[in-house]
């Protein structure tokens, strides 16, 4: 599917969250015309392409949400240390949940859907700055894990009742074929902008996203690292 940047997608109206949407009224107007309907017709057409792409996507993503919701927060909060985090996100309430946490998530899931709906230019320009720079971050864990699956292989000491890569040669084919497919997307992801529209603009937040995110992890880490030191000094007085 395909489109005319300067007619459809130049619009101020459109970002990174409803391209989807613009994509698909515009192959309905344009699948319009080449049946021969009249402008409205064609126009009714590419609205509903998206209605009916919207419900879908709806109904689709419905049954992720449940487990989008949740599982980031089990994973970084109740998978670390307690004192990682500030103690209201970490409590637990009677059903087991961290209900804090899934609190403030939702309230900056929502600032984020008012902004981008109502805070025009400014705040869809900072949207899509948010997206470009979790576009690769959001593959490097995965790069990651597959560089540290070789030497979690080569551990014998670890029960494994399920087993696919039954030799090294097989473990190796495998993590490099990852690490190649995941390194050279992200590449061609960052200089894609520059090749095609010489955007250094998007290329930079791009490169920049992971640089902001491991920073901020660090800080995070380094902060426990000083709250776990000064709790052994206060037991230990």
């Amino acid at each position: 599917m395909s489109t005319n940047w300067q007619q459809v997608l130049s619009n101020d109206t459109t970002n990174l969250g409803n391209i989807t949407y613009v994509l698909m009224k515009s192959l309905g107007m344009t699948l319009g015309q080449a049946l021969q309907l009249t402008p409205d017709a064609a126009t009714t057409m590419g609205v509903w392409f998206a209605r009916i792409t919207g419900l879908s996507m709806f109904l689709a993503y419905t049954g992720a949400f449940f487990t989008l919701i949740y599982s980031p927060l089990k994973a970084i909060i109740q998978g670390t240390p307690k004192a990682l985090w500030p103690a209201r996100m970490t409590q637990l309430n009677t059903a087991g949940m961290p209900a804090n946490a899934m609190w403030m998530q939702c309230l900056l899931v929502c600032v984020f859907i008012l902004l981008v709906s109502f805070g025009g230019d400014t705040a869809s320009a900072f949207y899509n700055k948010l997206t470009l720079m979790a576009n690769v971050s959001m593959t490097l864990p995965y790069l990651f894990l597959t560089l540290a699956f070789p030497f979690f292989k080569a551990k014998q000491d670890l029960e494994r009742p399920f087993v696919i890569f039954k030799t090294r040669a097989a473990t190796l084919l495998a993590t490099t074929v990852v690490v190649l497919v995941v390194a050279f997307a992200n590449i061609f992801t960052v200089i894609q902008p520059v090749i095609e529209a010489n955007d250094w603009n998007s290329a930079l937040w791009m490169v920049g996203g992971p640089i902001f995110f491991s920073l901020m992890a660090m800080g995070i880490y380094e902060n426990y690292r000083r709250r776990v030191a000064q709790s052994t000094i206060w037991v230990a007085d």
